[in-house]
């Protein structure tokens, strides 16, 4: 068998309006515990607009299933966890993702065994693009 590190596995983009996910967190104060971790709100609320920021952890939530070859339903959002990385290098605050349950389960099956995630925002559109990469490693910073 031939080493398919580094080998793609699927990619997956997402984009979010910011205010209507604004307005959706408005109307439905639970939806935010739903769909993230702890951490996740935790490190939104450090912040400028914590909406931003969790538009933008959301949008990598759907890029994270598109790249599994999954659609939304298929695990709980909350088994995608958007984390960032400390220290005081230039790679400080980077996200990484962390896959928990089902998600996990749907990623081993997939051979994606690392996922790199870029995550943008605007005051009105929030972006994520995920790269599902085939791999020994777990989906973590490296």
């Amino acid at each position: 068998m031939r080493d398919r590190a580094g080998a793609i596995v699927g990619v997956g983009v997402d984009a979010v309006d910011v205010e209507r996910f604004r307005r959706v967190l408005d109307r439905r104060p639970r939806f935010a515990t739903r769909c993230f971790t702890e951490t996740e709100r935790s490190d939104a609320t450090g912040s400028a607009d914590p909406v931003q920021s969790l538009a933008a952890r959301f949008a990598a939530k759907e890029a994270v299933m598109k790249a599994l070859g999954s659609g939304i339903g298929t695990f709980a959002l909350t088994d995608v966890e958007v984390r960032r990385t400390a220290g005081k290098d230039a790679a400080r605050n980077a996200p990484y993702v962390v896959l928990h349950g089902t998600a996990a389960e749907r990623a081993g099956a997939r051979g994606a065994g690392r996922l790199h995630v870029s995550l943008t925002h605007t005051d009105g559109v929030a972006i994520a693009f995920v790269v599902a990469e085939h791999a020994g490693s777990t989906c973590a910073p490296s």
